[in-house]
């Protein structure tokens, strides 16, 4: 696996951001279109699906997880890789007055595959350390820790190895241990964890300029989603729940505290999406209320302020010609790719129906 970001001592490129930009809209051109993904999504079975995706650009990283893995495992660690590989190459490529935000921006990676093991040991089941959830991207803790922390036999054991490492959110293992303790709510960690990272993310995009400004604008909306998942699955609950004014994030772009605490006494779905008028998140919030509705899972929600944030990203990122943007709309191009390629994946291996794999792909 390729090694983590922050410990490369690799130097920018000479030609700065224009020629990297250049170099990334080349490598644009190789990613998957909606059409090709179509092609992946009706392919009979897994098999032929590996052997597809053997002929293109994730040939190199197949065959090299086919040497130790097989099937699933062995797609879902080749996926890891390119996401790595990715990262790596734009960081490696980049002047260094953007690789902290490149830093801070890909961490909740790191996090998310945190929240994965936190979540396995609390209810003893076993992880395969190559599970498909895990990213490795490797930004502040490289793959094999992320596979070390996942054999450990019980959460202690993991806040235990995890304290043993200078992670920049290292206090929130203990903490959140502690928090866990308490409750037994996974949640709890789960919360310390966030409040940890976006703090030590917030910081990363202090300064000016446009590149700056922009991710500090997808960071603040990434953190808008979060909280606005909170409150929906908080409006019916939040009798029940101790101090949840204390699940607020902080460094959203357009929901803050106050705002947070008006919309908790909402009594239901209904009025809380009525009485969040926040024009840029209009629509995709009416796209997660029909979606729920149909299926009654609040995760549409989610999934369709994700989808509404990758699109923006994308768009308005590649629009960015000689800046910051161009970066963050490849990556995030290249995470939604692998993402939806995984999705197929899984659903060939369980033997999904093609169109009800669809509804989870979010095509750009």
């Amino acid at each position: 696996m390729t090694p983590e970001l922050v410990a490369t001592k690799a130097k920018p490129s000479p030609g700065g951001t224009p020629y990297l930009n250049s170099r990334i809209r080349a490598k644009r051109s190789l990613l998957l279109k909606a059409s090709d993904l179509e092609n992946f999504l009706h392919e009979p079975g897994l098999d032929s699906f590996v052997e597809h995706l053997k002929g293109g650009s994730y040939g190199p990283v197949l065959g090299k997880a086919l040497l130790t893995q097989t099937g699933i495992e062995a797609v879902s660690y080749a996926l890891q890789m390119m996401l790595s590989q990715t990262y790596f190459w734009v960081y490696e490529m980049s002047e260094s007055r953007y690789r902290s935000l490149l830093e801070a921006l890909a961490t909740k990676w790191d996090i998310q595959d945190i929240k994965t093991i936190i979540r396995a040991k609390a209810a003893g089941v076993v992880l395969s350390e190559y599970d498909s959830a895990f990213v490795g991207v490797g930004v502040s803790i490289s793959a094999d820790n992320i596979r070390a922390l996942a054999r450990q036999q019980t959460l202690e054991d993991v806040v235990a190895l995890a304290l043993t490492w200078r992670l920049p959110y290292r206090q929130a293992f203990a903490q959140g241990l502690e928090a866990y303790y308490l409750h037994e709510q996974v949640a709890d960690f789960e919360l310390q964890l966030d409040h940890a990272y976006l703090k030590w993310a917030r910081s990363k995009f202090r300064g000016l300029g446009e590149g700056v400004r922009f991710a500090r604008s997808v960071f603040g909306q990434e953190v808008d989603r979060l909280n606005l998942a909170t409150l929906i699955r908080l409006v019916e609950t939040t009798g029940e729940v101790e101090e949840p004014l204390s699940y607020f994030l902080l460094g959203g772009c357009y929901l803050d505290e106050k705002k947070f605490a008006s919309l908790m006494g909402c009594e239901d779905l209904f009025e809380l999406i009525n009485s969040l008028d926040i024009p840029a998140y209009k629509k995709a919030l009416a796209a997660g209320y029909e979606g729920y509705l149909l299926t009654g899972h609040l995760s549409e929600f989610e999934r369709a302020m994700e989808a509404q944030l990758t699109r923006e990203t994308i768009e308005k990122g590649y629009g960015d010609i000689l800046g910051f943007g161009v970066t963050l709309s490849y990556l995030t191009a290249r995470e939604n790719e692998v993402t939806n390629l995984n999705i197929i994946a899984h659903g060939l291996n369980r033997h999904v129906d093609p169109e009800i794999i669809r509804k989870d792909l979010i095509l750009v």
